[in-house]
C-alpha cells in the first residue's frame, strides 16, 4: 500500500471522526462536555488542512496534471530503410553491448553468403569454388576483407560465447572495421553502382541515428518521423472509433490548480494553528480559485458541426488535395478553450498547412483550418479530435467528431506504353506474337497448300513459277494470362527516405497503369498479393472485370499503404505463396512486384519459374547507400538481380526517381 492510500484513508477516518462527533454534540448536547473544546477542535482541523495540503503538494511535485496529449499526424509515418536492420545490430554491438556473438555470427553468415555470391558471378564457378577462393583469399588484394574468410569457422564460432561475452571494446571495435572494409572490397569486386564514397574511418565515428537515417551528423531534427500519425507513444488516446459521427472519449479534471489548492489548504491550516489572520486570508484566496475550478461548466462539444471539403472530387493516389475543415458552434454556450486537431490518415502525408487550431468559439460562430495532403489509394474516413476546457482550465473533455464526408482514392488503371508480354498464351486471340503459323501480319513461313486454305494466303508468285499452290502462313498473334503478383510482406515496406513511398506504394502504382495497357492489349489479366491477408483475383477480361480490379487495387488490405505491422489482419499461411501456387493458371505468366529485399522474393521467382511459368520481375530499386548497412543491402540486391537474369529471369530493375514507361521502352529494346 503506497504512501498516497495511507493519506487519504487517514484523512477519510479523520473526517469520519469528525462528523460522528458532531452529529452526537447535536443529538446529545450533554456530550459537549465529554469532548475536546473548541479550540482544540479548531486546532485539530488545522492540522488537517496542513496535512492535506501537504499530500496535495506531493501529488503536484509528482506531476499528476492530466491533459490530453494529442497526436502528431502532420508528421510522415515512418517506414525503415534498407541495411536498417545491419546498422542496428553494430550499434547494440560497439555502443551498447548487447547481443554481441548472435549479432556478430548473423552478420558473417550475411556477408558470406554475399560474398559467394559475387565470387560465383565473376569467376563464373561453382558455390564449393567460391568458397575456396574466399578462404584462399584469392578474391581480393585488400589484406583486412581477405582475413574475413580466411578460416572455416566464423570468428563468432572461434571465439566461443564466454569468450565473446567477455571481449573487450577494442575486439567489437575491430570486428566492425573488418566488417566496413569487407562490404567496400565486395563493392569493388563486385562492381556495385554506389553514388557515394565511404571513408571507413569516418563512418565509424557517425552515431547510430545519424547512419540510420543516412545523414552526416549535421542535419538537425532527430525526429522527424512517427510510427504512425496516430502515434500511441505520443498521444494519451490509443485509438479512435469512426463508426460514430460523436464520440465522447473522457471528462477529467486536468488537475492544472493542483499547486494553489495545497497553497490554499497549507495557508488555511497553518494560519489556524498558528492563529495567523493574514495566512488565513490568503489561503482563503486560494479557496476561492480552487471551488471556481471546481464549480465551472462542463464544456459541451456534442453541438460541434463539423464539415470537411476537398478541391478534388476524384483523387488519384499521389495527388495533392487540398482540405477545408469548418467547426461551427451550435452547442448554445461558449467553448472558451477549443483544441482541433484532424488526425489525417496513416497512409496520408501533409506536404502543406497543418491540420490542427486552437482557439475559442462562441455560440453560433465558426472556425476553419486547411491543409494540404498527399493522398494514397484507400477509402477513408478520419475524425476530428476536440479537447475542450472550461474558462479555468481545470475540467476537459475530449471528443471525436467525424464528418460524413470521406475520402475515396481509386487508381485510374490508365493506359501506358505497350507492355512487353512473354509468349505463354491462351487459345484466344491477342496482340502477342507466337511462333505458330496461321492468321497474323508478320510473316512466318510458306507451306503446302491445304483445302480450305483461304485465298487470301495463296502464294500465287509460287503458283506463277512452279505451278504448285501454296500457302503463306503468318505468326498467330493470341492472348496471353498475366497474373500481376505482388510482394507485400512487412520486408517489402522499406522506403529511401522518411517522407517517401515506400516500395509497395511504387509497386502498386506501377502495377496500376500496367493493368490498364495489358487489359488493353487483349490480355487476361489477374492479381495476387503474398503475405498479409490472401489476395487473388483470378485473370479475366471485360469491363466489369476492369472495374472490379480497381477497387481492389484500392481497398484490399493485401494491397493497402499501411504495413502489416499497422493492420489489424493477420496472415494466414506460413507459406505466404501457398494460396497463389494452388489458384494460378498452369498457363499463366507472372509479373512480380517486389524490391527484392531478401532472397525469399528471388526463390518465389525461381520456383515460379521451375513451373513453367513465365516470371518477369518488375523491382522498384528504393537502396541507398550513405551506411554500412545501406550498402550492404545494395549489394545484396544487385546480386539477386543478377541471380535472376543468369537463370533467363526477366528482370526490370527499376529507379522510381524515372519514369517507369522509359524503363519499359529500355526492357523492350534489350529483350527483343
Amino acid at each position: 500500500m503506497d504512501i498516497e492510500t495511507v493519506l487519504n484513508r487517514l484523512l477519510i477516518a479523520v473526517g469520519a471522526i469528525l462528523f460522528a462527533a458532531a452529529a452526537a454534540m447535536i443529538a446529545v448536547p450533554d456530550l459537549s462536555s465529554a469532548l475536546p473544546s473548541a479550540t482544540q477542535g479548531v486546532f485539530l482541523v488545522g492540522i488537517v488542512a496542513v496535512v492535506t495540503g501537504l499530500g496535495v503538494v506531493r501529488r503536484r511535485l509528482r506531476g499528476e496534471v492530466e491533459e490530453t496529449v494529442t497526436p502528431n499526424p502532420e508528421r510522415p509515418a515512418g517506414n525503415p530503410m534498407p541495411g536498417e536492420d545491419v546498422d542496428r545490430m553494430l550499434y547494440e554491438m560497439t555502443h551498447l553491448r548487447q547481443g554481441v556473438n548472435e549479432n556478430r555470427e548473423h552478420l558473417e553468415e550475411r556477408l558470406e553468403n554475399l560474398a559467394v555470391a559475387v565470387v560465383r558471378n565473376r569467376e563464373d564457378c561453382s558455390v564449393e569454388e567460391a568458397r575456396r577462393i574466399l578462404q584462399a583469399g584469392e578474391w581480393t588484394n585488400n589484406e583486412t576483407a581477405a582475413e574475413f574468410f580466411r578460416s572455416e569457422r566464423t570468428a563468432a564460432q572461434e571465439a566461443g560465447l564466454s569468450e565473446s561475452l567477455l571481449s573487450g571494446t577494442d575486439d567489437v571495435a575491430a570486428f566492425e572495421n573488418r566488417f566496413r572494409v569487407t562490404v567496400e572490397e565486395l563493392i569493388e569486386v563486385g562492381d556495385v553502382d554506389v553514388s557515394h564514397s565511404v571513408d571507413v574511418e569516418e563512418e565509424t565515428d557517425r552515431s547510430f541515428f545519424d547512419r540510420l537515417l543516412g545523414r552526416s551528423g549535421d542535419d538537425g531534427d532527430d525526429e522527424d518521423a512517427v510510427e504512425s500519425n496516430w502515434n500511441d507513444s505520443n498521444s494519451s488516446i490509443p485509438s479512435f472509433d469512426t463508426s460514430e459521427p460523436f464520440e465522447d472519449v473522457s471528462l477529467q479534471h486536468t488537475n492544472r490548480w493542483l499547486g494553489v489548492t495545497a497553497f490554499a489548504l497549507v495557508a488555511v491550516g497553518a494560519g489556524v494553528v498558528t492563529f495567523t489572520p493574514g495566512l488565513m486570508l490568503a489561503g482563503t484566496v486560494g479557496v476561492a480559485y480552487t471551488i471556481y475550478a471546481r464549480v465551472s461548466a462542463v464544456p459541451r462539444t456534442e453541438g460541434l458541426v463539423v464539415e470537411r471539403e476537398y478541391d478534388v472530387d476524384d483523387p488519384e493516389p499521389g495527388d495533392l488535395v487540398e482540405v477545408t475543415l469548418t467547426v461551427r458552434n451550435e452547442s448554445g454556450s461558449m467553448l472558451p478553450d477549443l483544441r482541433m486537431v484532424d488526425v489525417v490518415p496513416d497512409a496520408f502525408v501533409v506536404t502543406e498547412g497543418v491540420p490542427r487550431l486552437h482557439t475559442a468559439l462562441q455560440s453560433g460562430a465558426q472556425a476553419q483550418l486547411e491543409y494540404t495532403v498527399r493522398v494514397e489509394r484507400g477509402e477513408y474516413d478520419w475524425p476530428l479530435l476536440v479537447v475542450a476546457r472550461d474558462f479555468s482550465g481545470g475540467v476537459e473533455r475530449t471528443s471525436l467528431v467525424t464528418p460524413e464526408a470521406g475520402m475515396r482514392v481509386v487508381p485510374p488503371l490508365r493506359v501506358t506504353n505497350d507492355i512487353p508480354v512473354r509468349a505463354q498464351t491462351t487459345q484466344y486471340a491477342g496482340d502477342v506474337d507466337t511462333k505458330q503459323g496461321g492468321a497474323g501480319l508478320e510473316f512466318h513461313s510458306v507451306r503446302e497448300y491445304r483445302p480450305g486454305d483461304p485465298m487470301n494466303r495463296i502464294n500465287w508468285k509460287q503458283v506463277a513459277s512452279t505451278g504448285e499452290l501454296a500457302t503463306i502462313d503468318f505468326r498467330q498473334e493470341k492472348a496471353a494470362t498475366v497474373t500481376i503478383l505482388f510482394d507485400t510482406r512487412q520486408s517489402a515496406y522499406i522506403s529511401a527516405g522518411v517522407d517517401e513511398p515506400h516500395a509497395v506504394d511504387h509497386s502498386v502504382h506501377a502495377a496500376s497503369d500496367m493493368f490498364g495497357a495489358l487489359y488493353d492489349q487483349g490480355n487476361l489479366v489477374g492479381l495476387a498479393a503474398f503475405d498479409t491477408v490472401p489476395c487473388w483475383y483470378a485473370p479475366g477480361a471485360g469491363s466489369e472485370h476492369l472495374e472490379n480490379a480497381r477497387v481492389l487495387f484500392a481497398q484490399h488490405p493485401a494491397l493497402s499503404p499501411r504495413p502489416p505491422e499497422r493492420q489489424d489482419h493477420e496472415s494466414q499461411y506460413i507459406d505466404p505463396m501457398t494460396h497463389v501456387r494452388r489458384r494460378l493458371p498452369s498457363t499463366s505468366q507472372v509479373f512480380l512486384f517486389s524490391p527484392l529485399a531478401d532472397d525469399y522474393a528471388a526463390e518465389v521467382a525461381r520456383r515460379l519459374d521451375s513451373e513453367g511459368h513465365l516470371v518477369t520481375v518488375i523491382s522498384p530499386d528504393v537502396t541507398v547507400d550513405e551506411t554500412v548497412g545501406q550498402r550492404l543491402t545494395r549489394i545484396e540486391r544487385t546480386a539477386r538481380v543478377r541471380y535472376l537474369r543468369e537463370r533467363g529471369i526477366r528482370v526490370m530493375n527499376w529507379d522510381p526517381d524515372g519514369q517507369l514507361s522509359l524503363e519499359v521502352e529500355k526492357a523492350q529494346t534489350r529483350w527483343a
